[in-house]
C-alpha cells in the first residue's frame, strides 16, 4: 500500500491519514482530551481544504511548549492499549498534515519532531490503524481505492460519508 500512497497527490495523501483517523478518533471519547483532539483534527480539514493554517499554527496543536497540554505530551498520559493505537494515528496523522504544510508554506526549517516526518509514516500508521479494529484492512483498502480517483472529492463531509458507507 505504501508504493500506491506514494503516488497520490500530496492533498490525497493527507485525506488519506485524517480520513482513516477519523474512522477511530470517537474511541477517545472518554479521554480529558477529546476536544483537543477534535480541535487539531479540524484545523488539520481546514488546512486540506483551504491551507487556512500555517505550519506553526499546526505545530502548535502537537506541542505548545508547556508540559502539559499539546497532542504530544496529553498521549503520553494514555494507558490503556488500544487507545494508545488510536493516538498514535492520531497523532501521525496530524504529524503528517504539519509536514504538508510545511512544504506548503516553502518552510526551510521545521520543528525537530516534523523533521523527520515523510511519506514512509504510512506503515507506522497502518500497524496501528490494523490492530485497532479487524474490518480496518478493508476499510483502508477501499478508501486509498477512493482517493486514487482524482474526480473523488476530499472534502472532510464526502470523505466521512465514504468511510461511514464501508464500516
Amino acid at each position: 500500500m505504501i508504493d500506491i500512497f506514494e503516488k497520490l497527490e500530496s492533498d490525497r495523501q493527507v485525506a488519506f491519514l485524517l480520513g482513516l483517523s477519523e474512522t477511530v478518533v470517537d474511541l477517545l471519547i472518554s479521554s480529558s482530551a477529546y476536544k483537543d483532539i477534535n480541535s487539531a483534527m479540524k484545523v488539520c480539514w481546514e488546512w486540506l481544504e483551504n491551507k487556512r493554517y500555517s505550519g506553526d499554527e499546526i505545530y502548535y496543536l502537537l506541542d505548545d511548549g508547556t508540559e502539559f497540554t499539546g497532542l504530544f505530551m496529553q498521549m503520553q498520559d494514555e494507558n490503556d492499549p488500544l487507545k494508545e493505537l488510536v493516538w498514535g494515528c492520531i497523532v501521525d496523522a496530524i504529524s503528517f498534515t504539519n509536514w504538508r504544510a510545511y512544504q506548503f508554506d516553502n518552510e526551510e526549517y521545521l520543528p525537530a519532531p516534523i523533521e523527520n516526518v515523510d511519506e514512509s509514516i504510512l506503515q507506522q500508521f497502518l500497524d496501528g490503524f490494523y490492530d485497532i479494529k479487524l474490518i480496518n484492512k478493508i476499510v483502508a483498502k477501499e478508501f486509498m481505492n477512493y482517493l486514487m480517483d482524482s474526480n473523488n472529492s476530499l472534502k472532510k463531509d464526502d470523505i466521512i460519508n465514504f468511510l461511514k458507507g464501508l464500516q
